[in-house]
């Protein structure tokens, strides 16, 4: 053969070179790294029948779940899972449970209905446009009925006999104010008969009988109630008798000047009642619309009052005037009556304590645009919770203030403002 011959050369189809490839086994060049330990090998089957490549994604799966489940997350799919069919689960009550109970009833509100507003315990000042309509016992007398005895029955005789007793002018004796010191501070409570449970409530107001055989005394509480306690006695329990002639608290009270067997008490209610135990009825005295807060007699016959409310008006009420209403009513420069009382010799003249002054009024001068004081008092710091003329000639002011003082003014002249004397704290 001719060296420039050509010779055709058979070649079978797996020698045959496909185009767009090379026989250099550069192919093989590209396979996982995971699989460079058998470069030059397309796929090694191991003995079990899997290849290196299905036991490496076998592998990783399995390091996965490790994983996993050191995450807790398998877990925390399952609880999810869980969580969700109890909410379905309770969902599913409450629709039922809805189902069973009625519908909720509509507001005033959604309704469109005004709802009607009671008065709440005063317990601070209050302007005129608060007033509201309050809660009280029907207009008229009330039976006396003792809420702590069987019903039904009668007021206990003895009593009657004691609130009947007239008061006995005993001389007194004028004391030092040492000596008057010395006999408060060597005074006791008893362990016997020295205390009882008289009301049901707070006391906000108390008075004493004026008979002098036996000790009588009448509280008033929180919640309207008023007792009776004679220490004396057994009737009631432990001497003591309940009643409840008014719903709100009994500020003030007090037995008549002239008439003993007279009891008048005062409330939040807006009512003023007598007590008669004659005739076993609370009497209405006067009525208004707003809270009571304070009253005292203006004549010497207990038939004439001064009454203060919360909303720093006083009104003249005669009790012998048909009706249960006011002579005369005047509005004072302050926001509420904390307390009025009369001068026990000179009865035109009405002390008023507003706020943190008090001050001094002639009845007879009063006017219903203006009301001006023929004097006033001075330096307190505070409200003032009470303020009282000397029992016997007028010509000292006590007063008691919240910020736990007490002060005394002279007042013997009534034409400019009252000096301070003392101070107590």
């Amino acid at each position: 053969m001719k060296p420039t011959e050509t010779v055709n050369v058979r070649r079978s189809s797996r020698q045959t070179r496909k185009p767009g490839k090379s026989t250099t086994g550069d192919e093989y060049d590209v396979v996982p790294p995971i699989l460079k330990e058998n470069q030059r090998t397309k796929r090694k089957i191991q003995p079990g029948g899997l290849s290196i490549c299905e036991l490496q994604r076998l592998e990783n799966i399995r390091q996965n779940q490790e994983f996993l489940s050191s995450i807790k997350l398998l877990q925390a799919k399952q609880d999810l899972k869980l969580g969700t069919l109890q909410r379905a689960i309770r969902k599913q009550n409450k629709i039922q449970w809805s189902e069973l109970l009625p519908p909720r009833t509509k507001s005033l509100r959604i309704q469109k209905i005004k709802a009607e507003k009671l008065l709440l315990e005063p317990h601070g000042t209050y302007s005129k446009a608060t007033q509201v309509k309050c809660l009280r016992k029907p207009d008229g007398p009330i039976t006396m009925e003792a809420v702590n005895m069987e019903e039904g029955s009668p007021l206990p005789y003895e009593l009657l006999e004691l609130w009947s007793e007239n008061s006995i002018e005993v001389e007194k004796e004028e004391l030092d104010l040492k000596v008057y010191r010395s006999n408060l501070k060597n005074m006791e409570l008893s362990e016997i008969g020295g205390a009882a449970k008289v009301v049901k409530n707070r006391i906000f107001s108390s008075a004493f009988h004026p008979c002098s055989s036996r000790l009588l005394m009448a509280a008033g509480d929180k919640s309207g109630g008023v007792a009776l306690w004679n220490l004396d006695s057994a009737m009631g329990n432990n001497g003591v008798l309940q009643f409840e002639p008014h719903t709100k608290p009994v500020a003030c009270m007090a037995f008549s000047t002239s008439r003993p067997t007279e009891l008048l008490t005062l409330s939040y209610d807006g009512t003023l009642r007598s007590t008669d135990v004659k005739r076993a009825v609370f009497d209405e005295v006067y009525r208004i619309k707003n809270a009571l807060r304070t009253f005292d007699f203006l004549s010497d016959d207990s038939l004439t009052l001064v009454a203060g409310d919360w909303y720093g008006d006083i009104a003249i009420v005669d009790r012998r005037t048909p009706g249960t209403s006011h002579e005369s009513i005047y509005s004072l420069d302050t926001t509420t009556v904390c307390c009025v009382h009369v001068h026990p010799v000179q009865k035109q003249y009405v002390m008023v304590a507003e706020n943190s002054i008090v001050s001094i009024y002639d009845v007879r001068c009063l006017k219903e645009s203006s009301c001006k004081p023929v004097t006033q008092l001075l330096g307190h710091s505070d409200s003032i919770s009470s303020a009282y003329f000397s029992p016997g000639t007028g010509n000292r002011v006590l007063t008691s203030c919240l910020d736990d003082s007490i002060r005394i003014f002279d007042a013997s002249k009534l034409i400019s403002n009252a000096p301070l004397l003392t101070s107590i704290k």
